[in-house]
């Protein structure tokens, strides 16, 4: 069948009065739906790029790895961590709101605020990156305008996208609010190098870090937007210029370092590089489901290893391999 059948071009001016499966999330305001086959498109005062074009890429390589991801959206058995559906009939859609002014994404923060209990801080990191997952994993935001203006200074936020959409799809399967940050930020760059070769969603602006650091980066050891991963991370890796797992999986957004990023990333892509691995990934995201909390303890134990040093041997083994590329 042509590629381009698979989106269901389904145009809908959303008034408050219409019901459609998929639950409304924000009250008094109207979008224009578009449906795909795993997706519910609604924007405002946009298009509904850049969903139109990569939501259904972000769903084969997250349903590669978690097949349960085909009974959540097929037969509508997604939940969110307290228990509630996402829909009113199968099949459930993963909801994407695009926002093109930033009175519109104003709106929705505030009601997002009075929903979820955010505070100032909350609020305000969600202006500033222009988008945000839902705490219920079941839609994500994402302003093309500038938050501060009522209308234009539209961004391509097609990584943002990619990496974040990937990243709240993993928490829904996982009936997780609170995945550790290793695993949701190393699941979305894993996505976007599937995807694009690249990772350009960085929690930190690298080019600020490496300028601000007083020690001299060897050439090749540092990480950027426009270059892919793995072979810089090769070259670091067999200088010895290495993060362990305690400290990939302890990395926090505030004390985050770019080889910190580059790891996480790495650790992903070796935690899924074999159909082995796939099925023990799916074990340790199961292991979330039923109700854990996903530790560097259990990560051991859910992938055979003893200790940290003997999963970091396979794992450096991996990243100077010709299968991490």
């Amino acid at each position: 069948m042509i590629k381009g059948l698979r989106l269901l071009i389904v145009f809908a001016v959303m008034a408050a009065s219409t019901v459609f499966a998929q639950h409304q999330h924000f009250k008094n305001l109207e979008w224009r739906e578009r449906l795909t086959d795993h997706f519910a498109l609604r924007a405002k005062g946009t298009n509904h790029d850049p969903a139109r074009r990569y939501a259904e890429k972000v769903w084969d390589e997250c349903v590669r790895v978690l097949p349960g991801l085909e009974e959540d959206f097929g037969q509508n058995k997604f939940r969110t961590p307290g228990g509630a559906s996402g829909s009113e009939t199968a099949p459930y859609r993963f909801t994407v709101y695009l926002v093109g002014s930033g009175h519109d994404y104003t709106t929705v923060l505030e009601q997002e605020q009075q929903r979820s209990g955010w505070d100032a801080n909350q609020l305000q990191s969600c202006r500033i990156t222009r988008n945000y997952g839902d705490p219920q994993n079941r839609y994500r935001v994402l302003c093309k305008a500038d938050p501060e203006r009522s209308a234009g200074g539209e961004t391509d936020l097609t990584p943002v996208f990619v990496h974040g959409t990937a990243a709240t799809i993993l928490k829904g399967r996982g009936l997780s609010g609170s995945m550790p940050f290793w695993m949701t930020a190393g699941w979305g760059y894993y996505v976007e190098h599937r995807i694009f070769r690249l990772c350009r969603v960085h929690y930190i602006d690298f080019k600020t870090y490496y300028a601000n650091e007083k020690a001299d980066f060897k050439r090749g050891a540092t990480l950027g937007a426009d270059e892919s991963w793995p072979s810089p991370l090769k070259k670091m890796c067999r200088k010895e210029i290495r993060e362990t797992l305690d400290s990939v999986c302890k990395a926090e957004i505030l004390s985050l370092t770019p080889n910190q990023s580059g790891y996480i990333f790495a650790l992903t892509y070796f935690l899924v590089s074999t159909d082995e691995n796939i099925k023990k990934y799916q074990k340790l995201v199961e292991r979330s489901r039923q109700g854990e909390k996903i530790t560097k303890s259990i990560l051991l134990e859910v992938y055979g290893y003893e200790d940290d040093a003997a999963l970091e041997k396979d794992w450096y083994e991996f990243m100077e391999s010709r299968e991490f590329r």
